[in-house]
């Protein structure tokens, strides 16, 4: 019984819904065709009647002006008469500023007085004919109107329709053929089975609903098939892909070692370079400024003793102090070689990088407050102690807080950290908020004799003596500068963890 009642409500064949389908679409195509080309022939041929009716009535306004302005209607009467070899021309009508009928050709109809001044005033058009309404003069304030006929245009119109209507006919049974023919069941499964298998031949992954396996025909038969397949290349895809995961990651990991190993031998090389360029640089200034030290000596003394003679007013007093100041700038910088060409012969002691670092920003506060600078310290707790000099140290806490002063003439801050990076690494960090270090020239900050002040103003080894010192110490110094900003100027060196030092 259920069998049987399933039998009876068995949906329709394909072939039965394809061809309705096609009927309903020749059907609307019908209708939309016959309304686009009533629209199309509409809009063609109205128009140029509708310009046609204008210019001829503006014609015969123009020939019957005279008459009506003499009050002549068997003139103006004998003039719309010649309307009559106009084909399409029905009637013509005259008419006075008070709805008097003035002249006429044709049947015209009567109009309501109601309806005359609108009738006057426009244009109409009806199912029959086309009327177009003119002024006569322009002072007169008569109107003429004329009608065509719409005739010709509704011959055409009912021509197109028929023609639409006998083709219909024609493309209908073609198309329920064709729809008969197409709609076996076949086309559309086997189209279906094409493109999921040349989506799989392209390595899409295809889900297993979108195959038709719940059809009874030999497509199902045909889609089950399929969907065992592609069960299988989803299980053999999901291993590739848990495969290739596993690679990519190790590859990765492989990768990211492997720039850090580049990096790190990179910073090495350029340390070994800057090293051996500062040794090089080291053992040269040591030597000249050896030479220079004693013939300079001799001249500094020699100056100062003709300023101590040599009256303020007497010309030479002038001279004379130009040469002891530039001597004694000669005999600073003697005494930074000298310096910077002895790094690393000092002795090695215990060092509490907190008390250094506020002992020796006493040396820099007084140029600080002249400058309204203000000198911000952030020191962290329990520090390990540091194996170092504590000359050297102060050194490149001293050249630093110089170098932040020198960018901050008119007024900033001079910040200056201490920290645990990590359990065997201590960092000093100097911040200006100076002009920052242009990126160009950031590569040559540490190059003996390098250096971006006026001339008379650095001698280019205050950064460089940084450096040896650092090198010595076996730390790194690093530099992060963003122009118009500010320059962070950071120091790390390796932790003794034999103590603590004070907070």
């Amino acid at each position: 019984m259920k069998a049987r009642a399933a039998a009876l409500v068995r949906p329709w064949p394909l072939t039965v819904k394809l061809v309705g389908l096609l009927s309903a679409v020749i059907v609307i195509t019908v209708l939309s065709l016959s309304v686009s080309l009533t629209a199309t022939l509409t809009a063609s041929t109205e128009g140029p009647l509708h310009e046609r009716a204008k210019s001829l009535a503006t014609v015969m306004a123009t020939l019957v002006l005279p008459a009506i302005e003499f009050e002549h209607t068997e003139a103006a009467t004998e003039r719309l008469s010649a309307l009559s070899k106009s084909p399409d021309a029905v009637y013509a009508a005259i008419y006075a500023p008070d709805g008097t009928l003035l002249a006429q050709w044709g049947q015209v109809p009567k109009a309501s007085p109601f309806l005359l001044p609108v009738l006057l005033a426009t244009s109409q058009v009806n199912a029959h004919h086309l009327q177009a309404a003119v002024p006569v003069g322009d002072t007169l304030h008569s109107s003429l109107i004329v009608a065509f006929s719409r005739a010709e245009q509704e011959n055409q119109r009912a021509a197109i329709i028929q023609s639409a209507l006998l083709t219909s006919g024609v493309l209908l049974p073609i198309m329920i053929l064709l729809g008969v023919l197409v709609a076996t069941g076949i086309v559309q499964p086997i189209r279906a089975m094409t493109a999921i298998a040349d989506a799989i031949a392209r390595g899409d992954r295809i889900a297993v609903s979108q195959l038709p396996s719940n059809r009874p025909d030999e497509s199902g038969t045909l889609a089950r098939a399929f969907q065992r397949l592609l069960e299988q290349e989803h299980e053999h895809q999901s291993q590739l892909e848990a495969r290739v995961e596993e690679r990519t990651q190790a590859l990765q990991q492989a990768n990211a070692e492997l720039a850090l190993r580049l990096r790190q031998l990179a910073e090495a090389q350029e340390q070994l370079v800057q090293t051996g360029k500062m040794a090089a640089v080291g053992q040269l200034a040591g030597g000249v400024a050896h030479e220079i030290n004693n013939p300079l000596a001799v001249i500094l003394g020699f100056a100062q003793g003709m300023e101590r003679r040599v009256p303020e007013k007497d010309p030479l007093s002038l001279p004379v102090r130009s040469i002891v100041r530039e001597a004694l700038r000669c005999k600073n910088l003697v005494q930074e070689l000298l310096t910077f060409s002895r790094v690393g012969k000092k002795t090695v002691e215990s060092v509490d990088l907190n008390a250094l670092v506020r002992s020796t920003l006493v040396l820099v506060e007084a140029r600080a407050r002249t400058q309204e600078v203000k000198i911000i310290p952030d020191f962290a707790g329990g520090l390990p102690i540091l194996q170092g000099n504590k000359t050297q140290l102060q050194q490149v806490l001293v050249n630093l807080g110089t170098n932040a002063l020198d960018v901050m003439k008119k007024g900033g801050t001079l910040t200056v950290r201490t920290f645990l990076q990590a359990p065997d690494s201590v960092c000093l960090e100097v911040t200006d908020t100076g002009s920052g270090i242009p990126e160009e020239v950031r590569s040559r900050i540490f190059d003996p004799f390098f250096t971006t002040k006026p001339v008379g103003e650095g001698t280019g080894l205050g950064l460089s003596l940084v450096y040896e010192i650092v090198q010595q110490h076996r730390g790194q110094i690093e530099v992060e500068s963003q122009t118009g900003v500010g320059t962070t100027m950071r120091v790390r060196l390796p932790a003794h963890m034999g103590g603590t030092a004070s907070t």
